[in-house]
């Protein structure tokens, strides 16, 4: 099994329940493929640094998850055709690192 770090992009104008529907079907996706999400984490809707495709905010997803390595492909291909899905990134890592990660935090 290969570790990944995973960050999905929603478009800002979903609303709570969509985005809720979103997440919950792409960790089913995962599962089904034969993966397991291990940690995941809502950074919320935060600015982007440049607009992309009409998008001055959205709202990220981070997840780490444990998957076969052909699965991601799979993953990523799926993602390509969703169209609430502004950006996506996986990468493969050798452990993860400690979490709640930093972006989780709120800011003092």
């Amino acid at each position: 099994m290969s570790l990944y770090e995973h960050i999905i992009i929603y478009k800002q104008d979903l609303s709570s329940s969509k985005l809720v529907s979103e997440v919950d079907s792409h960790k089913e996706l995962i599962k089904e493929l034969g993966g397991l999400v291990v940690y995941e984490e809502s950074w919320g809707l935060r600015n982007l640094a440049y607009m992309i495709d009409d998008n001055k905010k959205a709202f990220y997803q981070f997840m780490n998850v444990e998957m076969p390595g052909p699965g991601i492909d799979s993953i990523n291909a799926k993602l390509n055709l969703n169209q609430n899905v502004i950006r996506h990134l996986s990468i493969k890592v050798k452990e993860f690192d400690k979490t709640p990660t930093s972006l989780s935090k709120e800011p003092e």
